[in-house]
């Protein structure tokens, strides 16, 4: 969720408290200080989060991160991660997600997923590659949210099903919007619940911070009434991420999605771009449709100790089909970032981007982890 975020406060505070972190070691807690405990290549860390919008007014909340490995597992085995953050606004707006990735009898299981609840809004623009920024509105919804991928390792694929569900209340639209005036599938809201079966190739050498190997998810994903959704659709999905080392601590990144929707799908559920993962600079949710193709690129390089750098750049599209996606020009997003690494060990980093679009502005964006 792209959020305006005051991260000078947020990187000030964090950076205070976490410059004295080691693998080796166990920092206790006091009453002044409880933000960080670590021990044997865990950590667990909490900060604060702040933002103004014109939809939320001042809010504030915390998130955290534990990462960890179960009793048994070898610092060989990958870390497992949860996350957590808590928000409230002015507005009386909740948000609420805690995902999760785990792994269990050295990587040979992997358990992913999300719980949340969400009393909130979101930006729409309009379905298509054409829509203006000018035609954004927002819209409130209310909805909890539980998803699960349950994965059993097979050589250097995991194999395994998807499980979705998010029951959307919407509540209140822009009179005379887009949504209130407009034919869109889900506009009332209603219920997704759908099952998949997913693989996925694995030969990265870390799993939050790779230097080398190469990742790849394939996903095929059914919304039905044998599912008990309201809506019926297929979702067709590949993932592809491939890394070189090309010097020490220098690493070039590069990143493939395609995605294609078959069906009626609630609009809330279209592949979208903008995001803090894809082609980050775009609003959030800026364009959405059927169909995603994007690739992106990022050049990661030591600054100085914990702090790294990346500069980043990414083109992409969307449309009704596949085939289409090439036929109007590409959204072209770039950037720079500054990591901060929490955990040596594991590779765990802090993240900063800023990004930005050639015709529409920018965006920052706070978050634990790299974009892919």
């Amino acid at each position: 969720m792209n959020i305006r975020i005051l991260n000078l406060i947020l990187l000030i505070f964090v950076f205070s408290n976490a410059k004295s972190i080691s693998q080796k070691d166990t920092i206790a807690s006091s009453k002044s200080d409880t933000s960080l405990v670590v021990k044997k290549s865990a950590l667990f860390l909490v900060y604060p989060i702040a933002f103004y919008s014109p939809e939320t007014r001042w809010a504030g909340g915390v998130a955290g991160i534990y990462s960890f490995r179960f009793r048994g597992e070898s610092l060989q085995s990958n870390p497992s991660q949860i996350h957590t953050s808590i928000g409230y606004t002015q507005n009386k707006q909740i948000l609420f997600t805690l995902p999760f990735e785990l792994y269990f009898r050295q990587n040979k299981y992997k358990v992913k997923g999300e719980l949340g609840y969400f009393r909130y809004f979101y930006n729409f623009y309009g379905i298509g590659n054409s829509t203006a920024l000018s035609d954004r509105e927002s819209y409130e919804v209310h909805f909890p949210r539980f998803r699960l991928d349950a994965l059993h390792r097979i050589g250097k694929s995991f194999i395994g099903l998807r499980y979705r569900f998010d029951n959307f209340d919407i509540k209140k639209v822009k009179e005379n919007g887009i949504l209130a005036t407009q034919t869109i599938t889900g506009k009332s809201g209603g219920t997704i619940s759908g099952l998949g079966i997913i693989w996925q190739y694995d030969t990265r050498d870390h799993l939050y911070n790779a230097t080398k190997g190469v990742y790849i998810e394939a996903e095929v994903y059914v919304n039905d009434a044998l599912t008990r959704s309201d809506f019926t659709y297929q979702r067709l999905s590949t993932d592809i991420s491939r890394y070189f080392k090309i010097a020490n601590d220098h690493t070039l990144a590069f990143n493939a999605d395609i995605i294609q929707i078959l069906g009626d799908p609630i609009f809330y559920d279209l592949p979208y771009i903008g995001s803090p993962r894809l082609l980050r600079g775009y609003q959030d949710r800026r364009f959405m449709d059927r169909s995603l193709v994007a690739l992106q690129g990022e050049y990661r390089y030591p600054i100085y100790k914990r702090f790294q750098g990346v500069a980043f750049v990414g083109a992409g599209n969307v449309a009704n089909r596949i085939d289409q996606v090439f036929d109007s020009e590409l959204k072209l997003a770039y950037g720079v970032g500054l990591r901060y690494i929490m955990n040596r060990n594991d590779r765990v980093r802090l993240r900063l981007d800023y990004g930005r679009t050639a015709r529409e502005g920018g965006a920052y964006y706070v978050t634990i982890n790299d974009a892919f």
